[in-house]
């Protein structure tokens, strides 16, 4: 498979030796990917209230705040555009402006076989997640499970900084649980993603001696 490692380091901005330290190489690009998941923040019909000073993301970052953490308080994508937000400013902090499709979010995998997926889209931070693979008809996928953001993983520099050891804190958790979910072919004794087999079986194995063709 193509080795993307290096793409992956110019767009997260740091440098390709931080990637792997980090959440590991190479990456792969993961074939098969879903379609981005809306923006979870339910959109809320206008009630009459007038938000007044709303600080922009610029505003926010100035502070040496999370342009995101309004959410947090309640405050919807429709809300935060209705203090003086533009689109702009609300792609920048990683929320879908109303009415418009999510960004797409391209997704990296890593591990033999695959432990690990990095996302990345062009606005917001960038994701981590753990694959879950599933077949479409008789195309092997993997989907995208137990996403976090990583933001310090952006133009990271220290692997060994604070927002470093954020980043591999998250990895480190999700490789466990997608960890706990490999085992060994039954035939071949190869490690494989539990969902992968059939009677313990790789699908390799399960279709030269079990006669079972996915």
């Amino acid at each position: 498979m193509e080795d993307r490692t290096g793409e992956v380091a110019r767009r997260l901005a740091t440098d390709p030796r931080v990637v792997a330290v980090l959440v590991g190489a190479p990456w792969h690009p993961a074939a098969g990917g879903p379609e981005p998941d809306a923006d979870p923040a339910e959109e809320r019909g206008a009630r009459g209230q007038v938000y007044v000073g709303v600080p922009s993301p610029a505003e926010l970052r100035a502070l040496d705040l999370p342009v995101d953490g309004l959410r947090h308080f309640g405050l919807t994508p429709a809300e935060l555009r209705a203090g003086g937000w533009t689109d702009a400013d609300l792609r920048s902090a990683g929320l879908t402006p109303p009415g418009a499709a999510p960004d797409p979010v391209e997704w990296f995998v890593a591990g033999e076989p695959a432990q690990l997926m990095l996302g990345l889209a062009p606005h917001g931070p960038p994701l981590l997640a753990r694959p879950e693979p599933r077949w479409d008809g008789h195309r092997p996928v993997l989907d995208p499970a137990d996403t976090a953001e990583v933001p310090g993983l952006l133009a990271c520099t220290d692997p060994e900084s604070e927002q470093g050891l954020q980043v591999t804190a998250v990895r480190d958790g999700l490789l466990r649980r997608a960890r706990r979910r490999l085992v060994h072919c039954a035939l071949c004794h190869v490690l494989v993603h539990r969902a992968d087999t059939t009677h313990g079986a790789c699908h390799g194995c399960a279709g030269r001696w079990l006669g079972i063709v996915h």
